[in-house]
């Protein structure tokens, strides 16, 4: 499956022909983290730091490793690199999620250029669920996802994006943003899709036919034997959530639910409601995750 959107609207944002920082002065950072099962105790059984990024491990069960990823520099912007590589081992299980937001400001000309690889062998769950990314207007972002999956494994990943500061009356009309997502179960590609903005975004993010106008983006993806077995009970939870516009589907052994709003806590909402229903009592969850879900309770 190929999705495509794709958008050229006039001019790249006033300054994108120049440049940032030197790139001996940008962020180049590194992480590597795999676990697995040795002699029947759950493990880390690689871990690799390198640049402004590091990992904290607040929860060590029996049943799961809880990674929280760290920017030590306070954000990302043009000509900065982070590459994360996570495994894990057949029988094992991660979950990976991050201490805050990630903000990707305006750029001078470079691009901000993320990289993500999650590979879950025979047995094992991961789950990867960030907090949510800010793109600044202006800001120049390139991402990539590569998930692979083994047939019998439970992977369960999403994120949350916010385009621009939209509390301080900003919105990412200008700047580019691009996406590839590619998602393999065994041997078997199930997912490729590639998202595109570039360039003066007022009309197309405005578009009934792009974003509608909506500022707050989600995306959610479950991989795992007899997944689409949760598709109905998913869209129940989606039907019960006002403001947001949210739907899923199922395919080739893997669920994908997107998510839209204008309103910041009622896709977080959404998000969690969908993140819950989806991980069942396969699947562990953040305690981070959990105690959001408990804060936005509280605002209903």
């Amino acid at each position: 499956m190929l999705l495509d959107f794709t958008s050229l609207a006039g001019p790249a944002p006033s300054g994108a022909a120049g440049h940032d920082l030197p790139s001996c002065l940008r962020v180049e950072a590194r992480l590597s983290l795999a676990v697995g099962l040795e002699a029947g105790r759950l493990r880390v059984t690689d871990r690799r730091e390198a640049g402004a990024f590091r990992f904290r491990m607040p929860r060590r069960t029996p049943d799961a490793i809880e990674a929280l990823m760290v920017n030590v520099a306070g954000g990302l912007a043009g000509g900065d690199r982070l590459s994360l590589m996570a495994r894990a081992g057949e029988g094992a299980s991660l979950v990976i999620g991050s201490a805050a937001a990630e903000r990707i400001y305006r750029s001078g000309g470079d691009t901000t250029r993320i990289s993500i690889a999650l590979a879950v062998e025979p047995s094992a769950r991961l789950v990867w669920v960030p907090a949510e990314t800010v793109i600044h207007r202006g800001a120049r972002l390139t991402r990539e996802f590569s998930l692979s999956v083994a047939p019998d494994a439970r992977l369960l990943a999403g994120e949350m994006v916010q385009l621009g500061r939209v509390a301080s009356g900003e919105r990412f009309t200008a700047g580019t943003w691009r996406d590839l997502w590619r998602v393999r179960i065994g041997e078997r590609l199930v997912l490729a899709e590639a998202f595109h903005l570039e360039g003066e975004q007022a009309q197309a993010v405005g578009n009934p036919g792009g974003l509608a106008g909506h500022a707050f983006l989600g995306t959610l993806l479950l991989a795992m034997p007899g997944a689409g077995e949760r598709l109905p009970a998913l869209r129940a939870a989606l039907m019960g959530e006002p403001g947001v516009h949210a739907g899923a589907t199922s395919h080739s052994g893997l669920v994908l639910a997107r998510f839209l709003s204008s309103d910041d806590v009622a896709l977080r909402r959404a998000f969690l409601a969908a993140l819950r229903v989806s991980a069942g009592t396969d699947l562990p969850l953040s305690r981070l995750l959990l105690l959001q879900e408990t804060s936005n309770r509280g605002l209903s």
